[in-house]
């Protein structure tokens, strides 16, 4: 903000003991070197004339010096020859005959001119004056716009987000060209200072959840935020729950089409990934291709999906239910087949279990972890050569791997990877309750587990629209996905 000029020439402070600017140049600069440690990246120039003199100032490797030095410094350097008479240059006055193709702020607080250099842009001092003026240049290198390697698919866009926050910004511009997209700005993390961006639709947003992120994001008192998935975390409504209650994507399409239903998407300065609120459990079933594909091979892929949700939630706890309590409702032949295979075995359901399911999660972890070209070989062939030799060794009987590998690659038809390790962590509780009291204890879990749901919360909404509030009009999208021609316009889904 502007501030009444200072008749001093150093670097003064106000009574709240910030930082003013100075009217001598070199007085800033070293008030900047000092403030920032005598950085090696940082960069001056002080271009001096008769009776006045002007700075340019930025960190190397944030801007472009060639569009500095062409469309700033040359245009300047020419207006100060020739008008070099004044005792009091301001730029309002040389901004007349020259055009700096930049967006121009100006500030009188030394605090703001750090935060501003920190985040690319260039600063410019003038002599006797008592503002510096922000220059938005910020030109750094960015990793190219790929195709997201977290949500791929078959048909669609093969954009997905990058690192850098106004590319991102573009690539939803690019898709909503309507002049009713906002983009709101904040900063997080007391140490980091990182940039948040919470972009939605005025006029359509839901407006209670909009109030919540709102103030979340401003309440927000972490040192640091480096990802979304931090800021996730604090945001997110109170009280512990294994299930996601945000969704995380890096596709901007998924982006722009929750936004035209009503939602709110928050995206981050140094990651690709944003995160849509309010997020309900359907939206975790849905995928963008859905809505590229015909509604009725769409509507196949989502019965699988709920189908493979299922079996990688229920699999090996029913399998130990039924061979420890409910062995009467196994057919004769196979529970004949059963039996033979677990003669002479030294551990019961529950230990196989808990084993092999333990086992391949470690292959699963270790697959990641490794380097690219040597981890999927490493956790497919581990799988195949511990499952063989368990069963060779008779520790466990072959119909538990044919489960666990069951199991495993239901869980990766999951469209999203935080609503997958949910259910992972689940799987170990159900199979608990399982061994303990068999269908019954199972069924009690899943009942906990429903009622857990339907209390949770998004952003102040309910987790489990559209079941609970019910919605008849909204089921159109929810286990199958209707023809867009039913009704005579698209109705608005659960999630993107």
């Amino acid at each position: 903000m502007r501030r009444n000029r200072s008749n001093n020439t150093s670097p003064s402070k106000q009574t709240d003991g910030s930082l003013v600017i100075s009217k001598d140049v070199e007085q800033n600069i070293n008030q900047i070197k000092q403030s920032l440690g005598e950085p090696f990246d940082f960069t001056s120039k002080i271009y001096s004339f008769k009776n006045t003199a002007f700075a340019i100032c930025y960190i190397e490797g944030m801007i472009s010096v060639e569009d500095i030095e062409l469309n700033v410094i040359l245009p300047l350097m020419k207006w100060f020859k020739e008008n070099d008479a004044a005792e009091d240059v301001l730029i309002k006055d040389f901004e007349q005959h020259i055009q700096i193709p930049k967006k121009l702020q100006f500030t009188t607080e030394f605090s703001e001119v750090l935060q501003f250099l920190l985040r690319g842009h260039v600063i410019l001092f003038v002599h006797a004056g008592t503002e510096a003026y922000l220059i938005s240049d910020q030109r750094w290198e960015t990793r190219s716009i790929e195709e997201p390697s977290s949500q791929t698919m078959v048909r669609g866009p093969r954009e997905g987000f990058v690192e850098t926050l106004s590319v991102n910004a573009m690539l939803i511009r690019r898709r909503i060209t309507n002049p009713k997209l906002r983009f709101k700005t904040f900063i997080v993390g007391e140490v980091t200072q990182t940039t948040v961006i919470v972009t939605y639709i005025e006029g359509l947003v839901n407006e209670d959840a909009l109030k919540v992120a709102f103030q979340r994001i401003t309440d927000c008192k972490a040192q640091e935020v480096f990802e979304t998935g931090m800021l996730e975390e604090m945001i997110e409504d109170k009280g512990y729950s294994p299930f996601p209650t945000l969704v995380d994507t890096e596709r901007p399409d998924v982006v722009c089409s929750a936004l035209t239903e009503g939602k709110l998407a928050i995206m981050m300065e140094g990651t690709p990934f944003a995160i849509i609120g309010p997020a309900t459990l359907i939206s975790y079933f849905q995928t963008a291709e859905d809505y590229y594909n015909r509604f009725d091979l769409s509507s196949f892929l989502r019965l699988i999906r709920f189908a493979a949700f299922w079996i990688a939630f229920a699999l090996p706890a029913t399998f130990v239910a039924l061979t420890t309590y409910h062995q009467e409702l196994i057919p004769t032949d196979l529970l004949i087949s059963l039996a033979a295979q677990r003669e002479g075995l030294p551990f019961p359901a529950l230990m196989e279990a808990l084993i092999m399911e333990a086992v391949f999660e470690i292959l699963r972890e270790a697959g990641i972890r490794m380097p690219r070209p040597i981890g999927p070989a490493v956790s497919i062939v581990g799988a195949i050569v511990i499952g063989e030799a368990a069963v060779s060794a008779g520790l466990v009987s072959p119909a538990i791997v044919i489960v666990v590998s069951l199991t495993a690659i239901s869980s990766f038809a999951n469209p999203y990877y935080s609503l997958a390790g949910s259910v992972r962590m689940l799987r170990f509780l159900l199979i608990l309750f399982a061994a303990s009291a068999g269908i019954f204890g199972m069924f009690i879990f899943t009942m906990i587990i429903c009622i857990h749901l339907v209390s949770l919360k998004s952003l102040g909404q309910p987790y489990m629209v559209p079941f609970a509030p019910f919605s008849l009009k909204k089921q159109k999208d929810t286990l199958l996905r209707f023809p867009f021609w039913w009704s005579k316009r698209k109705e608005g889904r659960n999630g993107g």
